[in-house]
């Protein structure tokens, strides 16, 4: 055998030997991801409750039964720790390793379009978050077509709940990588900030019978929406005209909503800066959020009661009812004039 033929059948085997190497790397690749995807769908396979650390053995049956959980029904177990309250409600500075939850949540996934519902079971318990606040908080962290419930026995804010939905958002369906990681903790810190914020107007408003968690509910979905149509738009701005252009979609969706005279203009400016931060987060580019904030501000302005309460309270308004007397009137002597 020549010197040649020995170089040329190394090479060739060598070359056959790589490309094995290479067509198992591959498989190998793809066997993970398959199987890291169908442990995914898996885990949603079955409903998920996250219970508080606080609650007592008796206090958890109670609990379970108002997330009306079923005898024998399966479903995923998470408690919801102090470690918990201070990596994901970061809106509430005096959380601590030793801090205890009491407020629960159920989560299971529905069909793909269905988007985000939440029920407060027990809202005589839930002081400081709504069902629209935690709608809107889920679909800004990466929470997608669920259905989800809070309860809690005793009288707390509802953090423990929250807690316990990103819970297992992270616990059923992991990041698939660090970057993945980071950037659910930046939309999270969004989704705390705009909560928080939230939940501070609807305190400072509670007396307030023009103002409806509902119609700022629909407000804020409509403000992602806008800005998600204009964020490369948004990205040529410097951030004075960035925070400028966010404030005046906040502006005029707040205004549709019937919300502009009732916000102080503190509570615009908060509600903008937190927009702003919104728009800047990795969620702006996630594609599902259009349809999931569609369908949350549409079944808000169908079925939500504050947001239909609200409207018929404008509608039957001694100020509506004497518009459309005075434009009765107006018809009527325009049209008696014109026949005599």
């Amino acid at each position: 055998m020549t010197f040649k033929k020995i170089i040329t059948n190394t090479v060739l085997c060598t070359t056959v030997f790589q490309a094995g190497l290479l067509a198992t790397s591959v498989s190998v690749a793809a066997d993970t991801t398959e199987q890291t995807q169908k442990v995914k769908d898996e885990g949603w396979d079955v409903p998920s409750v996250a219970l508080g650390n606080g609650l007592t053995e008796q206090e958890k049956t109670q609990t379970l039964e108002k997330l009306k959980v079923k005898e024998k029904e399966a479903y995923n177990t998470f408690v919801v720790n102090g470690d918990d309250l201070v990596k994901y409600v970061t809106d509430i500075d005096s959380f601590t390793s030793e801090s205890k939850a009491y407020s629960s949540a159920y989560m299971v996934r529905t069909k793909e379009g269905a988007g985000v519902n939440v029920t407060i079971e027990t809202p005589e318990n839930i002081t400081s978050r709504t069902e629209a606040n935690y709608r809107n908080a889920a679909i800004t962290s990466g929470v997608y077509d669920a259905d989800i419930r809070i309860a809690s026995v005793r009288v707390m804010d509802g953090s423990g709940a929250l807690a316990g939905i990103y819970k297992i958002y992270d616990e059923v369906d992991p990041a698939a990588d660090e970057q993945e990681a980071q950037e659910r903790a930046q939309n999270r810190e969004v989704a705390q900030e705009e909560s928080a914020v939230v939940s501070e107007i609807t305190k400072e408003n509670q007396e307030n019978a023009n103002f409806s968690d509902d119609n700022l509910a629909v407000a804020l979905a409509e403000i992602k929406l806008e800005l998600q149509k204009i964020k490369d738009e948004l990205a040529k701005m410097n951030e004075e005209q960035g925070r400028e252009k966010v404030q005046q979609i906040v502006i005029e969706q707040l205004n549709i909503q019937g919300l502009g005279d009732v916000l102080s203009s503190e509570q615009v400016t908060s509600l903008s800066n937190t927009m702003y931060n919104f728009s800047q987060a990795p969620v702006i580019n996630n594609e599902q959020i259009t349809e999931q904030l569609t369908t949350l501000k549409d079944d808000l302005m169908t079925n939500g009661k504050d947001f239909i309460n609200n409207a018929k309270e404008k509608l039957n308004s001694e100020e509506t009812k004497g518009f459309f007397a005075n434009l009765w009137t107006t018809i009527k002597s325009f049209f008696e004039g014109w026949f005599n």
